[in-house]
């Protein structure tokens, strides 16, 4: 397996990073997790843009989230991968001053640590039906800034284990009364015959890009404020992310979701529309590569 480490491939056995790395020590970095098909990454502007946003408001500069798609095609091409997730993280990096190495204030002109890995999965045109999950409702404890893609994941990686704990494969977090997300998904409900889906402004959580996509690809879904209340009543309860596309919860703190019977049509059909707008993306990407070379 070949690993992509400050602009070179190297085998993962022989990748080095310092310990002294901020990234390590203090969680102090930014990440992104892409899904590619047929060798090309699904909505690569989106997550560029996302990278960027994110690099801006936690000031690490030195790198260039246009780059990404350079490095994404060396290392699907390097682990000979079409079908796959792919990781990167920027750190601050390592100061190359003398200690104290863990000063919150970072010393100026630091060179950011950027690393990437792609791992198989299955591919898009392979999910005929949404995947089924249980799941837990429990405490967004996370910090308040949950539009910014964070390295420091301790308190989704809590709530997970708790959720594990009580025997659910996922957790759905809420925050003063409000749905917010799932630890790596966002949410979407089956409400009366309408699907809803938590606006972000109501409480702190990622836009996810799956989300957008489907967001556009099925303008009639409902974005506002979403109740516990809402989240345990639900006909349906789905989850939709990068890795996970579309999965259907089958019960809720131990509870059947609606008649149990998961997935149901609201989830089949949140997994349609994500895979018409995936194929529109690749459509829209060949278009694009076709104008520029005309």
């Amino acid at each position: 397996m070949f690993v992509h480490l400050n602009g070179n491939l190297v085998p993962a056995g022989e990748a080095r990073v310092s310990p002294f790395d901020r990234g390590y020590l203090m969680g102090d970095g930014i990440y992104e997790g892409l899904r590619a098909t047929n060798g090309r990454v699904i909505a690569l502007d989106r997550h560029v843009q996302r990278m960027r946003a994110g690099l801006g408001e936690a000031r690490i500069e030195g790198f260039d989230p246009e780059s990404l798609d350079a490095m994404t095609d060396e290392l699907l091409r390097a682990n000979r991968l079409e079908e796959a997730f792919v990781y990167w993280q920027v750190t601050r990096g390592a100061p190359e001053a003398k200690p104290p190495f863990r000063t919150r204030i970072p010393p100026p002109s630091m060179r950011p640590t950027v690393f990437g890995f792609a791992a198989p999965v299955e591919s898009v045109a392979s999910w005929g039906e949404p995947s089924v999950k249980k799941a837990s409702v429990r405490p967004d404890t996370r910090w308040t800034r949950g539009h910014v893609k964070s390295i420091s994941l301790m308190g989704g990686v809590l709530a997970a284990i708790e959720a594990h704990e009580f025997g659910d494969d996922d957790a759905i977090l809420v925050r003063d009364g409000l749905v917010t997300e799932g630890v790596s998904t966002n949410v979407f409900l089956s409400i009366g015959g309408r699907i809803v889906t938590p606006a972000l402004e109501s409480a702190p959580m990622l836009a996810g890009v799956t989300r957008a996509l489907i967001l556009d690809e099925d303008p009639d879904i409902e974005v506002r404020p979403v109740t516990e209340d809402e989240l345990r009543r639900a006909d349906e309860i789905m989850l939709a992310g990068t890795l996970t596309m579309v999965a259907g919860i089958s019960t809720l703190c131990g509870k059947p979701v609606g008649d149990g019977g998961a997935p149901g049509p609201a989830s089949r059909s949140l997994l349609a529309a994500l895979q018409r707008a995936i194929r529109k993306d690749a459509h829209q990407h060949v278009h694009s590569k076709n104008t520029i070379h005309a």
